[in-house]
């Protein structure tokens, strides 16, 4: 099922009664002052590995004010160090480049400007050592092909996760050797998860796809399904206005050139 699977996320978190919020890629720290708007009472983590992306964050009065933990770490399989191959952009502007940096090195145009050393953390260990046992927990994940590693690298606090957002690629469009949309799919299902709703067709290069744990209480279900329910009809109407607006172009156009 197709909706808008960013909002689709926040509007869940409150009445899965999330506790704590990943946000692992977060560039510039813009979705986890929304997650923190939706459910004020969990704790947000904002995972950001890129040095010049963090220090803007961390000059950031906004993600102060909202009480976001901004962390300079890798989300990954392995705690450690790795490369992290940053790709040239403009980070005095909204520029979509900044988050395009990964620990894998990309090739072509979006070919590494500069090589940096980044301390890397499984997402089971970090949060054991932040959360009570019994947490709720919610993931972002948008991790530039590496959304696989950093799943396997929750795999101890899984049970504990209840949604989870992941973007994920259908081709090796960053790295040679990351994993696809079907294995990361397989993996959370072996973990206990199943997918709601993506936001666009898994055809397509990149996309976003959202989970939500399979063994929900009913009431939870009741309220997911209703939730998505609401989500796919928000879709289909601004589906159908961006139609209805398409067609009054085309035939103003015409007219246009009628007359």
């Amino acid at each position: 099922m197709i909706v808008d699977t960013r909002r689709l996320f926040a509007t869940l978190l409150p009445g899965l009664r999330v506790s704590a919020v990943c946000d692992v890629g977060s560039m510039n720290g813009a979705d986890a002052l929304a997650f923190s708007a939706a459910a004020p009472r969990a704790s947000v983590y904002a995972f950001e590995p890129n040095p010049l992306n963090f220090a803007l964050m961390a000059a950031d009065r906004a993600l102060h004010a909202g009480n976001i933990r901004i962390v300079p770490l890798a989300a990954s399989d392995a705690d450690g160090e790795a490369d992290f191959f940053l790709v040239a952009a403009d980070y005095a502007q909204r520029d979509a480049r900044r988050g395009m940096s990964s620990l894998y090195a990309r090739a072509g145009e979006w070919a590494p400007a500069e090589v940096v050393r980044v301390r890397t953390a499984r997402l089971d260990t970090f949060l054991a050592q932040r959360c009570a046992c019994d947490a709720r927990l919610a993931l972002w994940i948008d991790s530039e092909g590496k959304a696989y590693e950093v799943i396997a690298g929750a795999s101890g606090v899984a049970g504990r996760v209840l949604l989870l957002h992941v973007e994920v690629e259908s081709a090796p469009c960053i790295g040679a050797g990351q994993k696809l949309y079907p294995q990361v799919k397989a993996l959370l299902a072996r973990l206990g998860f199943t997918e709601l709703a993506t936001d666009q067709y898994p055809s397509q290069l990149q996309f976003n796809a959202l989970f939500v744990r399979r063994q929900l209480p009913l009431h939870l279900r009741l309220r997911v399904a209703a939730q998505l329910c609401t989500a796919r009809l928000r879709y289909l109407a601004a589906a159908a206005v961006r139609g209805a607006r398409g067609r009054l172009r085309r035939t103003r156009a015409w007219s246009l050139r009628g007359a």
